[in-house]
C-alpha cells in the first residue's frame, strides 16, 4: 500500500472500513435481538476492543500514548461510547439499511456544530445542503404515512456523536498515528461504559460472547481503517465512497435479517448523502478565496 498514491490508499481503506462498520453493526442487532441490554453489549465491544489491542500496547508501551491532545482523545472515546448506545438501540428497532441512510445526516450536524460551537457562517450552500437532507430524512420516516419509530431519534442521536468523532478524527490524524487515535478510544469507551452495564448487568452466554468478541475485532479494523482513509486523503474525497455502506448494509439486513430495502428509503438515502456532498464540496471550493466566504445569508 505504501507504494501507491493517497487517492487508492483512502479509496481502499474506505471500502474496507464500510464492510467491517457493516459487520460489527449487524452483529449488534443480531444481539441486541437476542435481547442482550444494549449497555452490556456496548461494555463487552469496548472490552473486547481493548483485548484485541494487546499487541500494540507489547509493541508501544505506556509511551505510546503520549499526545499533546489528551482532551480531544480522551472525548472522542466518550462520544464514540454514546454513540454506541444510540446505535445499537436503533438498529434493534428499525433496518439496517434505515439506521445507515440516516447516518448519512452526519455532515449537516458536523455543519450545525460549526456554527454554534465556532461561530461560523451558515452560507447559501449551506442553507441548501440542509433542506435536501430533511427532504431525505422525511422520505425514509414519512411521517404521518407510517407508525412512528423511537429508533429514528436514536438514530440521529448517534449522528450527533459521530458528527463531532468524524471531526476530531480528522483533526487528530493531522499529528497522531491511526493505531494511537484508536488506542485513546478504546480505553476511553471501555472506561466510561462499565458503571452503565453494571447497572443492568447480565452475564452473557458463550455464543454471544464469541458475537461480542468478534463485534470487538471488527469495530477497531473499522476505527483503524476510517482513520487510514481521513489520513490519505479530504472528506470531500472520500465521502462518494462511504455511500457504499448502504449497499453492505442492504445485503447483510436481506441475508441475516430478511430485510427488504424500499424504494423510499433508497431515494432518501441518495438525497441525504447528495445534500451533505454538495455541502462539502462547496465549502472545500469557498474556502481558499475569502470573498466567497463573506458573502452570507
Amino acid at each position: 500500500m505504501p507504494q501507491l498514491p493517497n487517492m487508492p490508499q483512502a479509496v481502499f481503506w474506505t471500502i474496507i472500513s464500510s464492510i467491517l462498520v457493516i459487520a460489527y453493526t449487524s452483529t449488534a442487532k443480531y444481539l441486541a435481538m437476542e435481547e442482550l441490554p444494549v449497555p452490556v453489549i456496548v461494555f463487552f465491544r469496548c472490552l473486547f476492543g481493548l483485548v484485541f489491542f494487546v499487541p500494540w500496547w507489547l509493541n508501544h508501551g505506556v509511551a505510546g500514548l503520549s499526545t499533546k491532545k489528551p482532551f480531544l482523545m480522551a472525548s472522542r472515546g466518550f462520544f464514540t461510547m454514546i454513540g454506541l448506545y444510540c446505535l445499537f438501540t436503533a438498529l434493534s428497532q428499525m433496518p439496517i439499511s434505515d439506521v445507515i441512510a440516516i447516518q448519512y445526516t452526519k455532515p449537516i450536524f458536523a455543519t450545525f456544530a460549526a456554527v454554534l460551537v465556532l461561530q461560523e457562517i451558515m452560507t447559501k450552500s449551506r442553507w441548501i445542503g440542509v433542506f435536501i437532507a430533511l427532504a431525505g430524512m422525511l422520505l425514509i420516516v414519512r411521517p404521518g404515512f407510517e407508525e412512528f419509530n423511537m429508533g429514528f431519534l436514536w438514530a440521529i442521536g448517534a449522528m450527533i456523536s459521530g458528527a463531532y468523532t468524524t471531526i476530531s478524527v480528522k483533526f487528530l490524524t493531522r499529528t497522531e498515528d491511526p493505531d494511537k487515535i484508536t488506542a485513546w478510544m478504546v480505553i476511553g469507551m471501555t472506561v466510561s461504559s462499565a458503571i452503565p452495564a453494571f447497572l443492568v448487568w447480565e452475564l452473557p452466554g458463550l455464543e454471544q460472547l464469541g458475537w461480542l468478541a468478534f463485534a470487538g475485532l471488527v469495530a477497531n479494523g473499522f476505527q483503524q481503517t476510517m482513520a487510514r482513509g481521513y489520513a490519505h486523503a479530504d472528506a470531500t474525497a472520500i465521502m462518494p465512497f462511504e455511500f457504499s455502506r448502504l449497499i453492505f448494509a442492504s445485503i447483510s439486513g436481506y441475508l441475516f435479517f430478511s430485510e427488504g430495502l424500499g424504494i423510499l428509503t433508497c431515494a432518501g438515502a441518495v438525497l441525504i448523502f447528495l445534500s451533505g456532498l454538495f455541502i462539502v464540496r462547496s465549502e472545500s471550493n469557498s474556502a481558499p478565496n475569502p470573498k466567497k466566504i463573506s458573502k452570507t445569508y
